[in-house]
């Protein structure tokens, strides 16, 4: 699988997905304590768990555009007073062709016929403190587990590393990331092995009434690739909006990034849609 869609499948796409306020993140963007707020702002119930949607098109890759859909559900469990374990899950569908260099899930992608299917899965979770406020952490482990159901998708190895996120909230202001580190272990020994870094970043303004800004992008690293291939940083965001919907509560948003650096090949632009539950249990 390419690079660059290894990082719009947060945690994977370039990808990683998940963070508060996210994106990914996660935002991947996009985890959250069941005390804390969701990407869009919306309060989590003390039991409950976060469902961040999100459509995301590439434009202007060499050999085609790519449509990615991404599922976070974002959950947690209480370990005792004082700490909480928050798990955050990345189950990617993709609609790309194959063989764009530059991505961390597949360092050099097996070229191929476009293919429509399942990526690989992320798995990260985070020990985090209870009672955090104004500043929020969390470590752990990120592993990502060899599901995709076409070889294009995917890089055909377990991975595993270490992994954080961090939240910084002030006034209007919700500002985070998500960060994990991807060494192989095991898998498809005719494919490459993989050694990756994805950090999805999550910044929130909040605007007046039920609308705020948001800016999510995923920044992946592949250190096996030449340093000037190496690296994707995308630029960009956009507004959203929290709504009602009977008593649930919603935040969704339209984003546009440009690929600021990117590998030989890589989309110029993408555009994304995120849709935000949290669903209490």
């Amino acid at each position: 699988m390419s690079p660059w869609l290894a990082a719009r499948l947060p945690f994977t796409r370039p990808a990683m997905g998940m963070l508060p306020a996210l994106s990914t993140l996660l935002a991947v963007a996009v985890p959250v304590t069941a005390q804390e707020q969701a990407p869009g702002g919306l309060r989590a119930p003390p039991r409950s768990f976060a469902l961040p949607m999100e459509i995301e098109h590439d434009f202007g890759a060499a050999n085609g555009e790519a449509t990615i859909f991404r599922f976070l559900p974002l959950w947690s469990v209480p370990l005792s007073e004082s700490w909480r374990l928050v798990n955050l899950e990345l189950v990617t569908l993709a609609d790309a062709p194959g063989g764009v260099p530059g991505g961390p899930i597949d360092p050099n992608p097996t070229p191929g016929d476009r293919a429509f299917g399942l990526s690989d899965l992320i798995h990260g979770s985070f020990l985090t403190p209870e009672d955090q406020e104004t500043f929020i952490w969390g470590a752990g482990l990120i592993l990502g587990i060899p599901t995709a159901t076409d070889e294009v998708l995917g890089s055909g190895k377990w991975a595993a590393g270490p992994a954080v996120r961090l939240t910084f909230r002030t006034g209007p202001w919700n500002l985070g990331a998500v960060a994990g580190q991807r060494w192989s272990f095991a898998g498809d020994a005719s494919r490459p092995d993989l050694n990756a870094l994805i950090i999805r970043g999550a910044f929130r303004f909040k605007l007046p009434g039920p609308w705020y800004l948001v800016s999510a992008p995923i920044i992946t690293a592949n250190w096996n690739a030449p340093s000037s291939e190496r690296w994707l940083v995308p630029l960009g965001g956009g507004p959203g909006i929290t709504f009602g919907m009977g008593e649930q509560r919603w935040a969704t948003s339209l984003q546009g990034y440009v690929n600021a650096v990117k590998p030989e090949g890589a989309p110029e632009w993408a555009a994304r849609v995120q849709l935000i539950t949290a669903i209490p249990y």
